[in-house]
């Protein structure tokens, strides 16, 4: 990442009640992220596997289709996507670390990068409303899934 170009970055965490691994398994299965985002998209799709440079999209009622892909990936540690803006890039990293042999935390660090980043920090401020509550939905969905296995 261009850290230097930073214009803006929100970093929150969660713990969840769910071993690292299959944390890991439920995240990186983007099916799971439809179930967890509901009616807020129509579809998100991954073309390939989840390893980097595999391109995906994202559609949400209305929208064109936002693209990204997988920049970076530390299996059963952390990947990052990435979305190319208008002049800036926008980064959402998931990092995951045993707290203990069946507990995780899952933290989510969001970034925007770039020449023409500061024209984009105010659009991007409503994810530090919307990411904690993401990350708490995931971490409940989780759970279940982990309860079922």
């Amino acid at each position: 990442m261009f850290m230097n170009e930073t214009a803006w970055q929100f970093e929150h965490s969660v713990e969840c009640n769910a071993n690292k691994a299959f944390v890991w398994s439920f995240w990186t299965d983007v099916s799971n992220w439809e179930r967890i985002e509901g009616k807020a998209v129509e579809w998100i799709k991954l073309d390939g596997p989840f390893v980097v440079s595999t391109s995906g999209a994202t559609k949400t009622p209305g929208q064109d289709p936002q693209y990204w892909k997988i920049a970076q990936l530390d299996p059963e540690h952390s990947a990052t996507i990435e979305m190319s803006l208008d002049g800036a890039v926008f980064y959402n990293e998931m990092i995951l670390e045993s707290v203990s042999p069946d507990r995780t935390q899952i933290t989510q660090r969001l970034s925007l990068v770039g020449p023409k980043a500061l024209d984009l920090v105010e659009g991007t401020k409503m994810f530090e409303i919307s990411a904690p509550q993401g990350l708490a939905k995931l971490a409940k969905t989780i759970e279940s899934a982990y309860e079922d296995v």
